[in-house]
This record gives C-alpha cells, sequence and structure tokens, in this order.
C-alpha cells in the first residue's frame, strides 16, 4: 500500500492574503497512484476554485492557496491509494 511523507500547511498559523503550499509525496506503492486532497472531510474539487492542485510527478501532489482567508482554516488531507490499498494524511491549517 502506498505511504505518504509527513507535511505542513505552510507555516504556521498562516495570515490573511498569506501563499499556502502543502506537498504531498507518496514515497512507497506501486503504480497506478491516486491521489486526492480534502478540506475537512470534502474532497477538494471545483468547490474551491482558489485552491490549485497540481503534480509534478505520479507521486508528488501540491496544494497551493494564493491568498489565505478564515474559510481556508481546517484539516487538509492527502490520500494516496492503488490496488493493495491506501493511506492518508492530515495536517492543519490555522488562519490568523
Amino acid at each position: 500500500a502506498p505511504q505518504i511523507v509527513p507535511f505542513v500547511m505552510g507555516d504556521e498559523p498562516a495570515n490573511w492574503g498569506d501563499a499556502v503550499t502543502a506537498t504531498c509525496t507518496v514515497f512507497k506503492g506501486d503504480f497506478p497512484i491516486d491521489i486526492e486532497w480534502s478540506l475537512n472531510g470534502e474532497p477538494i474539487r471545483d468547490n474551491h476554485p482558489d485552491i490549485v492542485i497540481s503534480s509534478s510527478s505520479k507521486r508528488v501532489s501540491v496544494l497551493t492557496i494564493d491568498q489565505v482567508t478564515a474559510r481556508h482554516a481546517g484539516d487538509y488531507s492527502c490520500s494516496a491509494s492503488n490496488e493493495a490499498g491506501g493511506t492518508s494524511y492530515t495536517a492543519r491549517l490555522t488562519v490568523n
């Protein structure tokens, strides 16, 4: 099953208007690996147009918030899954 390198949601806590980046790296697991982000248990998709998720490789997913506001605060989870199983890691974003 995949394994995720622990990450943090930028420098704690973030200030309004700051940019926040988090990198989810899956260092174990066979391809194909499906990587998804969620905020407070809800998948991050079109419901958060100001949160950008990009991928630099099959094992790395980067979440970027250009301008943080209070509604971005919460628990961000990166989940990785493949045929062998799945795992997730969660980090909290606090906004001043």
